[in-house]
């Protein structure tokens, strides 16, 4: 029996059948950046799997989906990824280079990514391994490198490939130098950290830095804030004792700058140094004097640094 149908069920099915069928993927129309292509290591007796593929910020969640915003926050430019393989040995290995724009972004993603508790290598800037990855900073990029199928081989060959790839971009710079002025007392190794924009929450105060202290009685964290110039930082200051005030927060001018005490009975100390903010944040209740003393010490250390200059 023959089943006559309307013009419009037929394309209401044409429609449904097309849909049915898998899109084709789409091919990469732009090829990487010379400068970050000329990272990619040559290794002896690896392959490449297929050629680099590269990705930008408004492609990015393709390879990274869930994490990109991260990246993007620090101004991500540029991904390249190398899939290397060992033909016929069931082992693979993939590079991914970062370019972050500045050295400052990279450092801000990488030490969001890391633990203190990670072990050290000395691959590039702040190398560190955990499992069969290996991660380090080298300049603007961030280099992240992932094994399988090497057994105890593993490390080893980590470390040889990272040491290719941070070769071919150069010396490094280390640590942003903010992070350097942070006092050596009580600090908690590798833990300091970038946060570009948004830093305690407030949409006004941008370029934060913050490392873990540990002390008799728990742990809190040293901070410095950087601003473009002593008016703007004098100005992140202002903003932010208004902001703290009109959150209730009793606010407390004190010998070195303020205090305040949130709800949770959490305490800040603050002062200015030029164009940067300094001072403890996060100090539980009852360690008011541990406080006062990192933001001596850290506001030390900024006057320290302004005499060298």
């Amino acid at each position: 029996m023959s089943v006559v149908r309307s013009p419009a069920a037929v394309i209401l099915l044409a429609v449904l059948a097309a849909a049915s069928v898998p899109a084709p993927a789409v091919a990469q129309t732009r090829a990487a950046s010379p400068g970050i292509a000329a990272l990619v290591p040559d290794l002896a007796g690896w392959d490449l799997a297929e050629a680099p593929r590269s990705y930008f910020p408004d492609d990015l969640f393709e390879y990274i989906n869930g994490a990109a915003e991260s990246y993007l926050s620090y101004d991500f430019r540029e991904l390249l990824v190398a899939d290397f393989e060992r033909p016929g040995a069931g082992t693979t290995l993939t590079v991914e280079i970062y370019d972050m724009g500045l050295p400052v972004n990279a450092f801000g993603i990488f030490a969001a990514e890391r633990y203190p508790e990670n072990e050290p290598v000395a691959v590039g800037d702040l190398g560190y391994i955990e499992g069969e990855a290996l991660n380090f900073l080298a300049d603007r990029f961030y280099v992240k490198m992932l094994a399988f199928g090497l057994g105890d081989a593993t490390g080893t060959a980590l470390v040889e490939v990272g040491a290719k790839v941070a070769g071919n971009v150069g010396p490094g710079r280390g640590l942003p130098e903010l992070t350097r002025a942070f006092p050596a007392n009580g600090l908690v190794a590798r833990s300091e950290r970038y946060i570009k924009r948004n830093f305690m929450g407030y949409e006004f105060l941008h370029d934060g830095y913050v490392a873990t202290y540990k002390v008799e009685g728990g742990e809190l964290e040293g901070f410095f804030i950087e601003g473009g110039s002593d008016r703007e930082a004098e100005g992140m200051l202002a903003q932010l004792l208004e902001a703290l005030a009109a959150d209730a927060q009793a606010v407390d001018e004190i010998e070195l700058g303020f205090h305040a005490r949130n709800r949770y009975g959490q305490s800040l100390f603050i002062s200015r140094v030029g164009r940067v903010l300094c001072g403890a944040m996060r100090v539980p209740e009852g360690l008011d004097k541990e406080g006062q003393a990192l933001l001596a010490a850290a506001t030390a250390a900024l006057k320290a640094k302004r005499a060298a200059k």
